[in-house]
Order: C-alpha cells, then structure tokens, then sequence
C-alpha cells in the first residue's frame, strides 16, 4: 500500500508528460475570482510549487494588432499599466514589460511545468495577418530576437488558441508558420487549441482538422446541452458530448492524429454560466470515468481559472488531479 501511494506521489511530482493522461490545466491571467468576492489571483510564482497543476496558460494575449502594430497582454491585477503607472510600457506601444512574470515563468518551469501564452479569449481582437503575428510571437516571447521582450529571456513552451469568435487572422496559417518556427529549435514547443464543446467547434474546427495541434481544451461549459452538467445522462439530444470528440480521434477526424483530449470545467459557480458548474466530487467522478472510458484520447482535465480554483476550498485543480492519478498511465503503459 505504502508503495502504491509513494509511486503515485512520484508520478504527480515528476512535471508534464504529453503521453499521460492525468495532466492539469489551469489558465492563470484573469482573476475571474474577484467577481465572486474572492480573493485576488496571486502573481504566478506563488503556484509554481504546486505538483497538482501540469500547466499553466497565461490569459491573455488580446489584441493581436495594437498601438505601434504590437500585441496587447492583458493579466488583470497582475503587470496592469493601465492600473498601475509603475508598469513599465515599451516605447510607442501598448505592450506591457512584465520581468517579474519572467522570473515566475522560469520558476514554474524549473518545477516541470509548462507555461503557455493563451491567445484569444471572450474579448479578443484577432486583427493581424498570419505572417506578421506569427514572427512577433516568435520574437517576443519565444526565441527570436526582439528590443522587446515581455517577459526578458523567458521562453514560453508554446501558445494556446482560444479564439471564440471568427477571426480576421487566418488562424490555420498562423498556426502552421508556428509549427514551421517551433521545428528550428531543438527546444520542445507546443500548440493546443481551446474548443467548445459543440463538435466541431464553429471557431476553431477547421484549425484541428487541418494544422497539428498537440492538444485541445474542450469547454465543456458556457455551452448548455453539451456541458458537464449532462455528464451521465443519454446521447442526444443532451449529453456531455466526449464521445463525440473520442469518436472524431479514432476517425482521424484531426490533422495531429494523436492529438491530446483534456476535459474543461469552470472552477467555480460564477466562473461561468452557473448552470455549466459541477462540484468538485461531481468532475472528479466525470474524469475517473472518462480517463477509464476513452483511454486514447484522454489527456487530463483543465479548468477556469486560477483565482476561482484556488480561492475556495476544497481546491478544484487539485481534487480533479488527485482523481485522475489514480489510474494515471503514461506512453509505455496506454
């Protein structure tokens, strides 16, 4: 017993592995919480210690096309020039000079975990073209050569598309001059996608069936008949719908045909639409049963947001983790 609990214990502190199918996903960024009378999201290093979050997706890069033709961040409490005049700007931009986060984002990354830049969200401008917004992410945050660099000689390990609207970018491109960039570095990178759950998602299902994508977000929320609120009942015509994104992997519906699954869920009741909320006890029954059920294509679980997850207790990253470490298998046991 006491060696089953150890060598679990080891597997949950070992960092990210993309063939496990018990990785956490938490985006950090937007301190959701404070909507909710929580306490404030704390800067990013605070959570780097902590073996129960895999990765972390920095919400959010929001405007692709701002002041100067630079890209605008945006991390709510966190590195606000528009809060705090102490936030240092670069010249004739609207782009933030975050160090701090790039000290937290090296930190994280020596603990095994891995730190992407979301792009997108609910608010987003997706108003540059493919060629120009590709290098500028390329130079800026990850390793080609820039005056301006956020996050100083921090290298992100990827980006994160959460486009929930169309965008005027064409996001296939972009998502292949990525690619392209990523295959000159002997340094591992990754692109993923945060879909919602309607297959195929009306924003970004043409990115996963024609670009390689290493893994996708599903939102299992926000979307009524599909959320995980359903999760249990009969298909159609409400169900929460995996089966259907497990069904389009094993038909190599996906340009990455081993594309990772991982399954959304808000991290609390006013991280969303109330009624896409389940309990803690409720998404770790969802994901034990999905893990054992679609053994394949099931990556792990992700949730909205930080402030939300960690603000309230029982701590929602961690209860979804510890229940899928229990069957935790990686790439030489799948």
């Amino acid at each position: 017993m006491w060696f089953l609990i150890l060598s679990i214990a080891a597997l949950g502190a070992m960092g990210f592995d993309i063939s496990c199918n018990s990785n956490m996903a938490v985006y950090w960024g937007q301190n959701s919480g404070a909507s909710g009378s929580l306490p404030y999201q704390k800067p990013l290093g605070a959570y780097c210690d902590d073996d129960n979050v895999d990765i972390i997706l920095l919400s959010f890069l929001y405007i692709l096309k701002g002041k100067g033709g630079y890209p605008v961040l945006n991390f709510a409490n966190i590195c606000d020039y528009t809060k705090n005049s102490s936030v240092p700007v670069f010249p004739d931009t609207e782009l933030m000079h975050c160090s701090d986060m790039g000290v937290d984002i090296k930190r994280c990354q020596e603990k095994g975990k891995i730190v992407l830049l979301s792009i997108g969200g609910a608010t987003a401008q997706l108003n540059s073209d493919a060629e120009t917004f590709s290098k500028q992410v390329w130079d800026l945050f990850m390793e080609g050569n820039s005056t301006y660099r956020p996050f100083d000689d921090a290298i992100i390990d990827g980006v994160d598309l959460d486009f929930e609207q169309q965008s005027q970018m064409d996001i296939i491109q972009f998502a292949n001059n990525m690619n392209q960039l990523f295959k000159t570095s002997s340094r591992k990178y990754y692109l993923t996608a945060a879909p919602q759950c309607p297959y195929p998602d009306a924003n970004l299902g043409n990115l996963l069936s024609q670009s390689h994508v290493d893994m996708a977000f599903i939102q299992f929320y926000n979307s009524g008949w599909c959320d995980n609120s359903k999760y249990g009942l009969p298909h159609w015509p409400e169900s929460m719908n995996y089966y259907m994104w497990d069904a389009a992997w094993h038909n190599s519906s996906f340009a990455n045909s081993d594309i990772r699954l991982y399954v959304g869920s808000t991290a609390g009741s006013g991280a969303g639409n109330p009624s896409s909320y389940v309990s803690p006890d409720f998404f770790a029954n969802e994901l034990q049963g999905l893990q054992k059920d679609y053994p394949d294509s099931f990556g792990g679980a992700m949730t909205w947001d930080m402030s939300w997850a960690y603000g309230q207790t029982p701590n929602y990253a961690a209860s979804a983790k510890q229940a899928m470490m229990a069957g935790s298998k990686c790439s030489s046991s799948r």
